[in-house]
């Protein structure tokens, strides 16, 4: 086993809490009613499920998930929060894009590809200016 799953996950951490724009990043989750507007927008990674399947003569094929939230807000009372919000979704999609010489995005090789597996979520309060999405993002490990 060459990579480990929180070598998997600090990589992970590493690539997206450098996303342009966002003021605040830990991989220790806050609901957003605990944010306040200066932290905002705001990034938070929080380890998912963890899967291995195995055929016989076989390394184990190890898949870690991990939720990233995003959490946006338009001053503007008369704008919408996922404005903002889906600014940054994009911006964490191209962060995962790999390289264009590669094939897949491996976090600077710690895994064998990452990129985002299923639905992005995302809540916008009816009158409210803040806006949050969660996208899940999956890892193969080596």
């Amino acid at each position: 086993m060459s990579a480990s799953r929180e070598g998997c996950y600090a990589a992970l951490f590493a690539l997206l809490g450098a996303t342009p724009g966002i003021a605040v990043a830990s991989r220790k989750l806050k609901l957003l009613v605990e944010v306040n507007n200066a932290e905002l927008p705001a990034l938070f990674m929080q380890v998912d499920r963890q899967t291995a399947a195995q055929k016989p003569g076989t390394p184990a094929q190890r898949r870690l998930m991990a939720l990233v939230y995003l959490y946006a807000a338009n001053p503007d009372p008369n704008g919408v929060a996922s404005t903002a919000l889906n600014g940054l979704i994009d911006a964490v999609e191209t962060a995962l894009m790999p390289a264009p010489a590669a094939q897949v995005q491996t976090l600077g090789g710690v895994v064998a590809h990452a990129w985002i597996d299923g639905a992005i979520e995302v809540y916008e309060a009816p009158k409210g200016q803040r806006a949050a999405s969660v996208i899940p993002v999956m890892m193969l490990m080596p």
